[in-house]
Formats: C-alpha cells, structure tokens, sequence
C-alpha cells in the first residue's frame, strides 16, 4: 500500500507536469465527430444557434420569455445568457493523478458575453488550459533561522486541486462573443481513507461517500402539501410573467444598493427537468456511440449494480441507481443548470433592454434530485463607465435545508433614463 508521503508526492508531481503546459491551446472537438481525435479540448455541441436551440434552452431553464422564442415579439429573438453550454462543452476532460480515490466535479464557470446570440449565428472556440491550483492545504508554523513562520503542507484526509480552461467563442464575423473560464474541482482522497478500496471499484466511491454521509437519507425529501402549494404558487408567477421585467426597461436610476430580486423556486427536481438540459445541449449519446466513449473503461469503469453492464459516469445526472453506485445519496443535479437558474433569475429582474455582461458561478454543495432550489438575489454596487451604466448582484440558490449549493456575482449594464431623454 502507498505510503501518505509517496501519495502526497504523486500528487505533487502531478501538478508540476500538467502546470509545465500552462498557457497550451488545447483542441477543440465536434461532439458528432466518431474518431478518435484528441477529446481533452472539450467539444462543440451546436455550431450553429437557430431558434429552435434557443427555445429549447429557454424551457430548460423554464422561462416562457416571449423574447426567446416568438419572432412577432417587439424585440428580436435573442439567446438567454448561459446559452454558451449549449454550444460548447464546460466541463473538459483532462489528465487525473494515477491512484485511487480521484473524483472530479463542475466548480462552477466565470460567463462574460460581449455581444448578442441570435439565430444563425455559428461559432468556433478556442481553448487554452490555464493549469492547476491546489485550494485545500493544512497550516502549520515552523521554527527558521528567520523566526516562526507560517507554511502550507498537504492535508491528510484530502487534497483539492482546481483544473482551469479559457474558452473564447467567436461568430462567423470573427467577433469574439463570449468568453468562458472552466473550472473543475480534483478530490484526492488520501490512501487512509479506504485502503481496502479494491481497483474495480467506481473512482471517488469511498471518499464521496464520506463528504456525503450527512446529506444521506433514505429517498428523496417528501414535502407537505402546503409546501409543494407554496412551490406551484411561485411556479405559477413565474410562468405568467410576474416577476419578469420584459419589455419595461428598468432603468439604472431606479436602482438602489440593497435591492433584493424575487424569490424564485424550482422543484422538486426530477428526471424531465434534467433530461430538458441533456436534450437542450446534445451531450448524450447512445448505443454504438455511447458505447465508444466508455468501452476503454471496461476494466475499471462505473458497473450498474442492478444489470451488471457498463454505464456512463454521466448517468449520475439522471439515474438514483447510477449515483449512489458512484457514492452520492441520490441523483446530482447537473451544475450547468443550477448556474443557468441563478442567470434567470438575473435575466428576469433586468429586462429586456438590460444585458448580463458577466456571471461568475461556485458550484459549492450538491443539489440532489428531490430538491428544491430558491434562487435570491441582491444589488450589491452601482457604478458608471463614461457613458454605460452597471450594478452588481450578488446572487445564490439555496436547497429546502438552507444549504447555499451554488453562489454568483454578476455584472448587469442597464438602460440610463438621463442619457435616453438626452437623446
């Protein structure tokens, strides 16, 4: 067995050699291409945005803004943010440390977009890897020539290490468009935590199952009936349009530090809602193809425990069978949704006139199926730029126990009433 010196080593190494191509342009794939190219780039799910990826990203999300999908709206039809997960992949594959107890998960994605997504436009991408940060070390002091001083080292239950990648997403004009910062988080679980962990075993299963021990139940969360009335209630609002802006600009002026975004909430969360994202971008296959992307894992991969056959580690997103297989309590909602939930709620509070420039998500703690998530918000600063105008919200999504699973701030430019009348 590996000693907690060796593995912390191993570790060690593995930072260095992957931090040597810091700065690398990585390639970028077609999610339909059958070869077997390079795939570490992440891949290209819809080159070119139509009305139809719009409106089908639009109800993924549950937003009946007309503004996304009726061309006889006052407005033309435009993407809503976050629409960038349907044309490219976030979550890039990459190198892991050769040893046991490794699980990766989405730590969440710094959105910025320059210009409007509208329909027929089509995209390349560039990505660049930009390395690996350790996040999680033990202090300590030691006693130096120089004094006490105060130093880092490894931590014995685990380690986390934060993956990065730069996509930029230009048009067919060569205008760059969006530009995308995705993170992954690394868990390495030290050799003590289940030395008994045969190989065979699902990556991550020992470990996942210790962080997850408290959130662990015996099924999903049963709600009383005047809970699930309050859920439809707001539900109702929200599709009717009553927390929506729309058409009414909301003006920069009429914004105070300290306002507060309605309550939005979504849930119980259940298989249509994550089967609405999985159709809505493009990122499952099936059969033959399914089968090529996970046939390398045949020795060591994620076993059904019901059917004995091979499954996709995507199936987390879907299957309670597959998750609590990979150590999770039950299904794990995908955290591209979560950060495309607080973006509507963002979206419906700034109208149509106003634009989010900028959404930098955390994906802190697990939102499981079952859950409810209630998306707040606050206006946290105002500020000019010669002559476009900005507020910043911060913003987060929080499970029926009051546990904060994914947090944001975002950078809104607004309409100005001064400059408006000026024209």
């Amino acid at each position: 067995m590996i000693t907690l010196d060796e593995w912390n080593g191993r570790i060690d190494a593995f930072i260095e050699e992957e931090n040597r191509s810091r700065g690398r342009e990585v390639p970028v794939h077609r999610i339909y291409c059958q070869d077997d190219s390079d795939r570490s780039g992440g891949g290209l799910y819809n080159e070119t945005v139509t009305i139809d990826t719009i409106g089908r990203f639009a109800r993924a999300i549950g937003d009946s803004n007309p503004l996304y999908s009726d061309p006889g709206y006052p407005t033309a039809v435009q993407a809503p943010p976050l629409l960038e997960c349907c044309i490219c992949s976030t979550f890039i594959g990459g190198r892991l440390p050769r040893l046991r107890g490794i699980s990766v998960y989405d730590a969440g994605t710094r959105w910025e977009r320059f210009a409007p997504i509208r329909p027929g436009d089509s995209f390349t991408a560039k990505t660049v890897f930009l390395g690996i940060e350790e996040i999680t070390k033990e202090k300590t002091k030691e006693i130096t020539r120089e004094g006490v001083k105060e130093i880092t080292k490894p931590g014995r239950a685990a380690r986390l290490l934060i993956r990065s990648h730069e996509i930029s997403l230009y048009n067919q004009r060569g205008e760059l468009v969006s530009r995308l910062t995705a993170r992954s988080v690394i868990r390495c679980a030290a050799p003590a935590a289940d030395p008994d962990r045969s190989a065979g075993q699902a990556e991550g299963t020992a470990e996942i199952k210790a962080v997850n021990k408290a959130e662990e139940t015996s099924g999903r969360p049963r709600y009383s009936r005047e809970q699930l009335e309050e859920v439809y209630a707001n539900l109702d609002a929200q599709f009717d349009g009553l927390f929506r802006r729309g058409s009414r600009p909301r003006f920069w002026e009429d914004v105070k530090i300290g306002d507060e975004l309605p309550e939005q909430v979504v849930g119980p969360y259940d298989e249509s809602d994550g089967q609405s994202l999985m159709a809505a971008i493009g990122a499952a296959n099936a059969f033959a193809t399914k089968w090529g992307s996970i046939r390398s894992r045949r020795k060591h991969g994620l076993v059904d425990p019901e059917t004995g056959a091979l499954r996709h580690p995507i199936d987390r997103h879907i299957s309670d069978t597959v998750a609590k297989a990979q150590g999770m309590p039950r299904a794990i909602v995908s955290g591209i949704h979560s950060q495309a939930l607080l973006a509507k709620s963002a979206g419906d509070w700034m109208g149509d006139a106003g634009f989010l420039v900028c959404l930098d998500c955390r994906c802190r703690k697990p939102l499981y199926y079952g859950d409810l998530s209630f998306q707040r918000g606050r206006v946290t600063a105002k500020e000019e730029r010669g002559e476009r105008f900005f507020v910043r919200l911060y913003l987060e999504a929080v499970r029926q126990d009051g546990v904060i699973h994914t947090e944001a701030e975002a950078l809104v430019e607004l309409p100005s009433r001064m400059k408006q009348e000026q024209k």
